[in-house]
């Protein structure tokens, strides 16, 4: 009994005890509170350090506080914590008060397009006592601190000398949060008086950082969404709202590495995900691929193709009937059977006039099965779809989003998509430029596998990571400018050269045996200088020079030489003899002509071999010649008395089974097979009015083939392959047109339109249901006026040139000035060269004088002196070299320049 009474003493001792503590700590002692319970999640970044003084030492030592003190947000920081240590009275008063406290600084969206900071300490008795009154009585005079309540807690503002409100501090159980935001401060307060808030805290499930370590970064998938809203153009696209529904954090721990910051931690993800990557990966075989055009890269490398699709964007806003149908078609009948776990998203340097180029790339087993069930269910879909471009043919699916809807949302961006395969790798692409470009960079050796200009951060891309993303910086970063909002452009633009000293970032996530771990490397540049050296024009000299007895009347057309995927230089003299030049200026063959040529110049392989030869029209013939100098069978051949205007090359299907297309000074439109044989319904087609540019064929996807003829007298004729007129042919554009025409895809509307521009500055666009779709007549000052549209070298890009008096105005294809340039000369040629990226030239000949200049974009002369040339320029760019071919005539010559990239 005695027992009993002794244990029943001692419990209500115990709950004496218990409830004393709590009062006082309840009512009598500061509250206990870790700085990231105060934190939301939708925080842009958390740095969170115990070893402030030091890990800030350590920063402003290495070489890379050099680049982030030109940036105001540090510059500001670096300020700020001089001026606080200033305030103590005592030197190192602050790094002794952080030193081995819970400090964290996090940034947050404020605005739509605004951020701030807002830090927060732990405090320490001993350390803080009576600092806030030793502030109080050093800071400058005319400032001030006034104290307000915000739910019940006291907030100190701090104001200077001009009224001006600096900081917000409040003291929150044994912490102080503190900002140049007081609504920062406030949320703060919310999420300290609201516990069942979610906050960081809960997000990396209470995982303590490791305090004798300089720090670690926290980051979460809504925090990067609130960054992205604030500096994107576009706050509503698909990559953001996947951010924001991703409830995931990182916690990675800083290490200073030399060259380099490099943080590693742990992943915390809600979905039971393997990042395991795949032991059938074959890394080199993706890399042969990947061209060394791509600005960013996200690879995806896991055990099965099964297990990415665990990878889902629960944001995407999937259809449900195009779901049905790839479920039914394609997923029930093993279309994924053959994948492996590997597929790679590129996003390509803009080309032919596109800035979103996207490429997915898919390994396999075999893609024979993949590519059958994806050609039957476009035949279930509406019809065949398909085309060629160098002997791969090219699926075409106008359903929105179609890779998304195959891979659980992931990869959105694909307004329309484009299928092929290189070696068992299934390629989508959202453009037929990124289709071309990753086509064009694998047969050319252009890629991360096979070149010597692939990029060093190729480093970072390895088969024993389950997942990454890379960013070339100094590649993309014209791209962000373009993507961002108009604040955050000039921003990024005003310190490109701060940013660009990040070569590249890259996140890998892996799973290990202790969890799922990812590393973020920033790799930096030692030899940062703040100020960029202004673009000058150089002085060119020549590389190569061939020297003729007559003078040149034609050229310079670059063709391939089939043996060795060198270029060949063709040219024609006085004499109308056609002359071939290999790539070291050495003649291949010369031959007589009957007269000028009149036409581009195409290459065939009419004997289905491998083996090129060159096409080609005077007025009077079409010539086929072989590379050893040998006319094809029953070559040339003519139209009887019919005088040719030009001469275009169709091949429909890509089986070299050619058409020649051709239209006649007459006005007549013959289509013709490579023996010259006239075909059923063109025998031939009267238009009633010369062609200007050649008479084209066109593939749409979706609609299907169309034989254009472009009048001089402002008439547009459109047929089928049959030579059947189409709707409402032929379309009355204008009363004259001297300027060719371009089939151009909207990126907006998504429709094909033919644009062209009439003599009088009216720019027209034509759909393919016989439509004018748009007139916008441009200005006009004189009758003199001259109004040209000109294409780029592969017709899929396009600039408006306008000559006023003695000026020449160049617009691009939304009609915006790009440059304007004084020109004082009568008879003028434009070109325009877009090979990608940034590499794009304007060039205007002067043919009286006979001298050629090269501008960029912006107008400015890439040259210091004009070169010598009679004709055209032309320019050609090896990506591998990292150098343009310039080739001109001028006389009797041939000359060959180099200008470095």
């Amino acid at each position: 009994m005695k027992i009993w009474k002794s244990l029943l003493v001692l419990l209500i001792f115990i709950l004496l005890a218990g409830g004393g503590f709590w009062i006082y700590k309840t009512y009598f002692s500061a509250r206990n509170v870790n700085s990231l319970e105060l934190i939301s999640q939708d925080a842009i970044f958390v740095f969170e350090t115990y070893q402030g003084a030091e890990t800030w030492n350590s920063l402003v030592n290495d070489p890379v506080w050099e680049i982030f003190q030109s940036l105001p947000a540090f510059d500001k920081i670096s300020n700020q914590l001089v001026t606080l240590d200033s305030l103590t009275g005592t030197s190192g008063q602050v790094a002794s008060l952080v030193q081995g406290e819970q400090l964290t600084i996090s940034l947050h969206s404020t605005g739509i397009e605004t951020f701030e900071l807002l830090y927060t300490l732990n405090l320490s008795p001993l350390k803080t006592n009576g600092i806030i009154e030793d502030i109080k009585t050093k800071i400058p005079a005319g400032s001030r601190f006034q104290n307000r309540t915000y739910s019940e807690q006291e907030v100190l503002e701090f104001y200077n000398e001009n009224n001006d409100r600096l900081w917000s501090i409040a003291i929150l159980g044994d912490l102080v949060a503190f900002s140049s935001s007081s609504f920062l401060v406030e949320q703060a307060i919310r999420f300290y008086m609201n516990e069942s808030q979610e906050d960081f805290s809960d997000l990396i499930s209470k995982t303590p950082a490791d305090k004798n370590l300089p720090g670690r970064l926290l980051l979460s998938g809504k925090g990067l969404a609130s960054m992205l809203k604030g500096v994107a153009g576009n706050r509503e696209n698909q990559s953001i709202a996947g951010l924001e529904v991703m409830n995931s954090g990182l916690a990675l721990d800083l290490n200073f590495e030399e060259g380099k910051l490099v943080f590693k931690g742990p992943v915390f993800y809600p979905d039971q995900n393997n990042f395991t990557p795949s032991i059938r990966a074959n890394l080199t075989a993706i890399e042969s691929l990947i061209s060394n055009r791509t600005l960013s890269l996200t690879q995806i490398n896991l055990e099965s193709i099964y297990e990415t699709q665990k990878l889902e964007n629960r944001a995407f806003p999937f259809r449900s009937t195009l779901e049905g149908e790839i479920q039914r078609k394609l997923t029930d009948k093993g279309f994924f059977d053959g994948f492996s776990g590997e597929l790679y998203l590129l996003n390509l340097e803009s080309s032919g006039g596109f800035d979103n180029n996207l490429a997915l790339l898919a390994r396999t087993e075999d893609a024979g099965q993949p590519l059958t069930l994806l050609k039957e269910f476009q035949t279930d879909e509406g019809g065949e779809n398909s085309d060629y471009y160098q002997d791969y043919e090219i699926l075409f699916f106008a359903e929105e989003d179609f890779p998304a809807h195959l891979f659980n949302g992931k990869f959105p961006g694909f307004g329309q998509t484009f299928i092929t395969s290189v070696n068992d790798i299934l390629i989508f692409t959202n453009s037929q430029q990124a289709m071309k470009l990753i086509l064009d960079d694998f047969t050319s050796n252009n890629t991360w596998r096979n070149s010597k200009n692939a990029p060093e951060a190729k480093s970072e891309l390895t088969s024993s990571a389950g997942f990454t993303r890379l960013y070339l910086i100094d590649k993309i970063w014209n791209n962000w400018t373009k993507i961002t909002n108009p604040s955050w452009s000039s921003f990024l633009q005003r310190y490109s050269s701060s940013f660009r000293s990040f070569p590249w970032l890259s996140l890998k996530v892996n799973d290990l045996p202790g969890g799922t771990e990812a590393t973020l490397t920033i790799p930096y540049k030692g030899d940062f200088k703040a100020e960029a050296k202004p673009m000058e024009a150089i002085s060119l000299q020549p590389n190569n020079s061939v020297t003729l007895d007559q003078t040149l009347i034609y050229g310079p057309v670059s063709v391939t030489n089939y043996q060795d995927n060198t270029e060949d230089i063709l040219v024609q003299d006085a004499s109308n003899v056609m002359h071939l030049f290999n790539g070291v200026g050495e003649e291949v063959y010369s031959y007589p002509l009957d007269g000028p040529i009149v036409s581009d110049i195409f290459q065939v392989d009419y004997y289905k071999n491998g083996k090129l030869q060159i096409l080609l029209s005077t007025r009077d013939k079409v010539y086929g010649i072989d590379r050893l100098g040998n006319l094809l069978p029953r070559y040339p051949f003519d139209l009887g008395n019919e005088l040719i205007n030009s001469l275009n090359l169709v091949d429909y299907s890509n089986t070299k089974e050619y058409r020649y297309f051709i239209s006649t000074e007459g006005g007549d439109l013959f289509l013709l097979d490579k023996t010259g044989q006239q075909l059923d319904g063109w025998d031939p087609l009267p238009t009633g009015e010369n062609t200007t540019g050649s008479a084209s064929h066109y593939r749409i996807p979706g609609k299907g083939d169309y034989m254009v003829a472009l009048g001089e007298k402002g008439s547009l004729f459109i047929y089928n392959r049959r030579g059947e007129k189409q709707a409402g042919t032929p379309i009355k554009l204008g009363e004259s047109i001297l300027s060719k025409g371009v089939v151009w895809r909207d990126p907006r509307s998504r429709s094909f339109q033919f644009i062209t521009i009439t003599t009088n500055g009216e720019i027209i666009k034509t759909n393919f249901d016989g439509e004018i779709t748009y007139r916008n007549q441009l200005i006009k000052n004189d009758r003199d006026s001259e109004f040209m549209l000109v294409t780029d070298q592969k017709s899929e890009d396009f600039l408006f040139v306008s000559r006023q008096f003695n000026e020449v105005s160049v617009l691009d294809k939304n009609e915006n000035q790009l440059m304007n340039l004084r020109v004082a000369s009568e008879e003028l040629k434009y070109q325009y060269f877009d090979f990608g990226g940034e590499r794009q030239i304007f060039a205007l000949t002067d043919l009286t004088q006979e001298f050629s200049y090269l501008y960029d974009m912006k107008g400015n002369l890439l040259t210091t002196m004009p070169l010598e040339s009679s004709n055209s320029v032309q320019i050609s760019y090896q990506p591998s070299q990292g150098q343009y071919l310039i080739r001109t005539i001028s006389g009797n010559r041939l000359t060959e320049f180099l200008l470095a990239d």
